[in-house]
């Protein structure tokens, strides 16, 4: 099977095909078609989002922040959520992942690329596909998996509240750092389980509300403000009931942060 035969349009349901070209991509017996730029697939060509367009103003120095390679960047780091790098608790999410694997695997927000391209060294045999809203971000994606000799990962532009991927079409949904951003909670959570099967697994991370009061201040007053979190946030003993359809194997926390491994419950 051909890696864009997971794929389907979020408009139609229909089929998707390539042109010769590889300018677009064409939904197959309708006059429907997605731009493609550099490689990434654009789902939505047209959508105004305020998240993206905050993502995109921050894509060139994301990675600095993200690794805290500065001794700025990492005094922000411990002020902000007591740690001076993210690199430790991702590590804990990464390790989540099996050791080898050649599924497909759907990586929701896949942001840079910065913690998941020499893992994804590990996965030659595996389809990848990296899905974000922010087009810079994507960009910059592409570069980090080609400088690490990643060739097997699709990129799309796309909303996760919409996926482009056909029902049951992954079998691992690897969800870093998303779901405080997403605008649409609800709607996230409920696509992420439609493209599993039943028994396949979430991989999830991000921030959560109450656990460090210094935390909660940032993303209030500038996390939402600047668009890179969304409002309603979770707390650590709300994740259950969120992510309801799913079964919670492992979960761990560290601070204002924490992650967990699930599986898709059956009807």
């Amino acid at each position: 099977m051909e890696w864009i035969d997971i794929l389907r349009c979020p408009r139609t349901g229909g089929t998707l095909r390539p042109d010769e070209a590889g300018a677009v991509v064409r939904v197959e017996n309708t006059n429907v078609a997605y731009p493609v730029s550099d490689g990434v697939i654009d789902f939505c060509p047209e959508s105004k989002d305020r998240i993206a367009a905050s993502y995109d103003k921050v894509a060139s120095r994301y990675d600095s922040h993200m690794v805290s390679s500065t001794i700025v960047t990492k005094i922000k780091g411990i002020l902000v959520w007591g740690r001076a790098s993210d690199s430790d608790p991702m590590e804990q999410v990464l390790s989540l992942l099996p050791d080898s694997f050649n599924g497909v695997l759907l990586d929701v927000p896949v942001g840079t690329g910065v913690f998941t391209a020499s893992l994804y060294n590990r996965y030659p045999d595996a389809t990848i596909v990296g899905v974000d809203c922010s087009l810079n971000m994507l960009r910059k994606a592409q570069a980090c998996f080609q400088e690490h000799g990643v060739r097997n990962v699709h990129l799309l532009k796309a909303d996760v509240a919409d996926l482009p991927i056909r029902d049951a079409g992954v079998d691992i949904v690897l969800s870093m750092n998303g779901w405080h951003a997403f605008a649409d909670k609800h709607g996230a959570i409920a696509e992420m389980k439609r493209v599993l099967p039943t028994g396949g697994k979430l991989i999830a991370c991000g921030y959560v509300k109450g656990a460090r009061r210094r935390s909660d201040w940032f993303v209030r007053h500038f996390g939402v403000r600047n668009g890179y979190f969304t409002p309603p946030f979770f707390t650590l003993d709300d994740i259950a009931q969120q992510f309801e359809g799913f079964t919670i194997a492992r979960q761990g926390s560290d601070e204002s942060f924490a992650w967990f491994e699930a599986a898709k419950q059956g009807v």
